[in-house]
């Protein structure tokens, strides 16, 4: 009997485990690159985290993506307000995080770009105990690590994000060309039936890809 030690994480996933602790937060994630047909996300410390990620993959909105366009930190709680401005992720985001929970999301700053974001999210309404200033020290240092050694996680499963980015990308393509439809419409509909599903848009474009899935007749 062979007995397998601990999961080793790669460096992205130390990092993000280490900003989580520094800032009281209950779970964290990386993203990079937060447009609409190239998303992926690094890390996840948590279930929570990842299902935070994914929401706004499908959604197509919510408070990454807005700290990715503006270059600027987002936080939100899950209330009216917060509805007002995501109505579809904020109700999906509080059945996550519950209605006391609050969400940071931090752009990384690499020179003049903005890299991607650093999510963060607490159950209990409380403020991160750092200033946000100091946590967006902390996002750009993630951004200045990944620049500066882009092969940290080649050894991980970060190619198997990119890879499920592609399925996506091919199955987009796809219903392009059954339904007639342009890029953004055709990834509309596949968001869609992921949220209806309660899936992820690469299982869903895994199964469009395979054949399993016909959305032309729906």
């Amino acid at each position: 009997m062979v007995l397998k030690g601990p999961v080793e994480l790669s460096q992205t996933e130390r990092i993000c485990a280490a900003t989580r602790d520094i800032v009281g937060a209950d779970g964290a994630s990386v993203t990079i690159d937060n447009t609409a047909q190239h998303r992926v996300t690094l890390c996840a410390t948590d279930e929570r985290s990842s299902e935070l990620d994914n929401l706004q993959d499908v959604l197509g909105e919510g408070p990454c993506r807005d700290a990715f366009s503006s270059q600027l930190p987002v936080s939100t709680g899950v209330d009216r307000w917060a509805v007002s401005r995501w109505p579809a992720f904020i109700p999906a985001a509080g059945r996550v995080v519950g209605p006391e929970g609050v969400l940071w999301s931090l752009p990384m700053h690499a020179d003049s770009k903005v890299l991607g974001t650093l999510n963060l999210y607490r159950l209990s309404g409380a403020a991160l105990t750092e200033p946000i200033d100091a946590v967006q020290v902390l996002a750009d240092a993630v951004a200045a690590m990944l620049i500066t050694n882009p092969a940290a996680d080649s050894q991980y499963a970060v190619a198997d994000r990119w890879a499920a980015r592609s399925v996506v990308h091919q199955a987009t393509g796809i219903l392009m060309a059954q339904l007639s439809l342009g890029p953004d419409d055709a990834m509309a509909v596949l968001r869609a039936h992921a949220f209806t599903a309660a899936a992820r848009l690469a299982q869903v474009a895994q199964n469009i890809i395979d054949g399993g899935l016909d959305l032309s007749d729906r």
